[in-house]
């Protein structure tokens, strides 16, 4: 489903769209996919596609040095991302 007014890209295949599942996947590792669904889901709305886009560029890391194993230390992991706090709302 695309927005409104926005035409689906027929072009892209199955593999080389990114999805929260395929993330997940990517990053193949409890604690990584925890912390990103945490991240997305505490994510304020204007910075939801910031948080996906910056997740996806390390899940795409660890696909694109896979089969080798990935140390969590080595990782460039994003920031977590803050709950509101209640003065913020």
């Amino acid at each position: 489903m695309t927005p409104a007014g926005q035409q689906a890209d027929d072009s892209a295949t199955t593999h080389s769209l990114w999805t929260v599942a395929r993330i997940c996947r990517a990053l193949n590792h409890t604690v990584l996919e925890r912390r990103f669904l945490t991240d997305l889901t505490h994510a304020p709305e204007p910075d939801v596609m910031s948080v996906f886009t910056a997740w996806r560029k390390v899940a795409a890391t660890i696909e694109q040095h896979a089969p080798s194993e990935a140390r969590l230390e080595d990782l460039a992991l994003p920031a977590p991302v803050q709950p509101p706090t209640a003065e913020g709302r």
